[in-house]
């Protein structure tokens, strides 16, 4: 699980107190947090029956009680809320027990229908829906001051977390490090500048390190636990370096205990995690203080184009983005939706947001990118402008024509599904309808241009609402031959033409021709990417 780096600020806090277990101000959250984010409805999993939540509270790991229940989040009035109660709650979150029970909405008034009461756990339970309690349903029995609540003994953090300590802001201090239960220090023996690097980036600060000692700050707490530590540098977390004595084992003196100043972030910085290597993962951008994901609605080349050449790459192979397959999911806030970049932009921040720092998103929808890597001569972009029209014996209803920005052509794809056909009728204007479906052979034989060519060979359409063309998998070819014929679709509310007319209807108008036809516009980008490596063959 990705460690998530909270740089100390209480509001930082606020924004993860029901995303995060066992974060203290300074820490790295790198816990196991799979039963507290199913309960939590914006990280993209829809919660089951029973999961629970804290609210409201100043840190993770405290908050008023609220319990998932017919497809809705409620609250536990405080009628008989003990310690045994608490203590459930608490371990049913991943805390290892519960250190208060609290009555009256210690932490706010609810705002949300009381759903239980009268809780009586024996303490062997393993969820609270498993105690004793009247039936659920009862929102007359209490008002919103009665809210039971809990604060919960923090977990122990990961081994390999670092934070920093003594320091007078959140981007230095003395380094510390948990491991087997014990923080402790970091000796400054061998410690060189690419070391420092890797603790600061481990800490979220992706700039590096700016300075380092063993006289900066005072002593750190606990025993001495790395000494040489020995990275080359692209690591992004201490345990992935070299540690030639093991956790523990050293050959120094609590005086030279390191110390270091991490180059603090910047409005509009970016990172990319969860790749299999640094020139691709999600998109994360630094703003207002703190690290946020960016919503894949609207994300495209041009948008990864700036977010790579931003890190030094040559440019974007791809733009990744929906159900989070390619790069998994986080649990820091998202920051915005809808990047308008043209693809020059010398960075993410100076491109055009249409909903400023706003979303409607959940991180199953957080963007990602591949980025060229060295070995790519080129990036070519070969078409940028879609647009797709229907045209057969009615209105949305007949074969699927699209246009790359230089020309109409047809489709051809043997394996058409009603998913395709969905996003081409709502791309082609007439809306998304769960009704819609692939076309027959026959719904697909109106008049055509004999010349015009094919140029899709492969649609792969997720079926998500509201989809466009661009979004899809696509092969684009104009040198195939095909066997299967074009595709076609019957959108939802299509009708056929009247009795008499014979023709074509294009875009809703009926017409012996092509041509004349009001479609929906949408962008996209096909890349080529041509490798140094097949260059040289092919010139040899």
């Amino acid at each position: 699980m990705m460690a998530v780096s909270l740089m100390s600020k209480p509001r930082c806090l606020l924004v993860c107190m029901v995303l995060c277990v066992g974060v203290l101000i300074g820490e790295v959250c790198a816990v196991d947090l799979s039963e507290y984010f199913i309960a939590e409805q914006n990280y993209g999993r829809e919660p089951v029956e029973g999961n629970l939540r804290l609210v409201h509270g100043r840190t993770p790991n405290e908050g008023n009680v609220e319990i998932w229940h017919q497809n809705r989040w409620g609250g536990i009035c405080d009628y008989l809320w003990d310690i045994n109660d608490a203590n459930i709650t608490c371990k049913q979150l991943g805390f290892p027990q519960a250190t208060k029970a609290l009555d009256r909405s210690f932490f706010g008034d609810q705002t949300v229908t009381f759903w239980a009461y009268k809780y009586g756990c024996l303490g062997n339970e393993t969820r609270l829906d498993e105690c004793f309690h009247r039936p659920y349903g009862r929102p007359g029995i209490c008002n919103t001051q009665w809210g039971a609540g809990v604060i919960c003994e923090p977990r122990d953090p990961a081994d390999g977390t670092l934070r920093l300590a003594n320091g007078d802001s959140p981007n230095e201090g003395t380094v510390e490090v948990f491991w087997s239960g014990v923080w402790g220090s970091v000796c400054k023996q061998e410690f060189e500048k690419v070391d420092g690097n890797v603790v600061c980036r481990q800490l979220g600060f992706i700039r590096g390190v700016e300075s380092f000692g063993a006289d900066m700050f005072p002593q750190g707490v606990g025993p001495i636990i790395v000494d040489d530590l020995t990275c080359d540098g692209t690591e992004t977390h201490i345990i992935q370096c070299g540690l030639p004595n093991g956790p523990f084992g050293h050959n120094c003196i609590k005086s030279y205990d390191m110390g270091v100043v991490c180059k603090p972030n910047r409005e509009g910085d970016i990172r990319l995690m969860d790749g299999s290597g640094p020139h691709e993962g999600r998109v994360e951008i630094y703003h207002d203080e703190q690290w946020g994901t960016i919503c894949d609605d609207g994300w495209d080349w041009a948008d990864a184009n700036v977010v790579c050449r931003q890190l030094g790459y040559r440019g974007a192979i791809r733009a990744t983005g929906y159900k989070g397959e390619d790069f998994g999911y986080t649990y820091i806030p998202i920051h915005t939706s809808y990047m308008m970049c043209t693809g020059t932009e010398e960075g993410l921040i100076d491109c055009h947001r249409r909903d400023g720092w706003t979303h409607a998103c959940k991180h199953v929808e957080d963007a990602g990118v591949v980025c060229a890597t060295q070995d790519t001569d080129t990036i070519e972009v070969l078409q940028k402008d879609t647009r797709v029209r229907i045209v057969g014996i009615g209105t949305g209803i007949g074969r699927v024509e699209v246009s790359l920005g230089n020309g109409w052509g047809r489709v051809c794809d043997p394996d058409w599904t009603d998913n395709d056909a969905k996003t081409a009728c709502y791309h082609a204007g007439h809306g998304w309808g769960e009704e819609t479906r692939a076309a027959t052979s026959s719904e697909v034989s109106a008049p055509k241009d004999k010349d015009m060519p094919f140029i899709l060979s492969t649609v792969v359409c997720s079926g998500v609402a509201n989809e466009t063309l661009p979004e899809c998998e696509l092969t684009v070819s104009e040198t195939f031959s095909c066997t299967t014929g074009d595709v076609g679709v019957a959108c939802e509310g299509h009708t056929a033409l009247s009795s008499g007319l014979s023709g074509a209807v294009i875009g809703g108008a009926v017409g012996g021709g092509v041509g004349g036809v009001a479609v929906v516009g949408a962008v996209i980008y096909y890349v080529k990417v041509v490798k140094a490596s097949a260059a040289v063959s092919a010139a040899a």
